[in-house]
């Protein structure tokens, strides 16, 4: 099967650090899913997630 790519180039794949940082985000979102999933950690998981939403929210606007 081949790529096809109009400009003639190579195709260009993540760089080693944006490969590390999507584990790292992959990683975290299933730390978060696993405590919200076995319950024992409710109150630490909202603090985090409302964290991570204050976040969001700065980095948007």
């Amino acid at each position: 099967m081949k790529n096809h790519n109009p400009a003639g180039g190579h195709i260009r794949f993540a760089s080693l650090t944006q490969r590390l940082l999507s584990g790292v985000v992959l990683l975290t979102l299933a730390a978060l899913i696993w405590l919200a999933w076995s319950g024992r950690y409710d109150r630490e998981v909202n603090r985090l997630a409302a964290w991570i939403s204050q976040q969001y929210h700065a980095i948007v606007r």
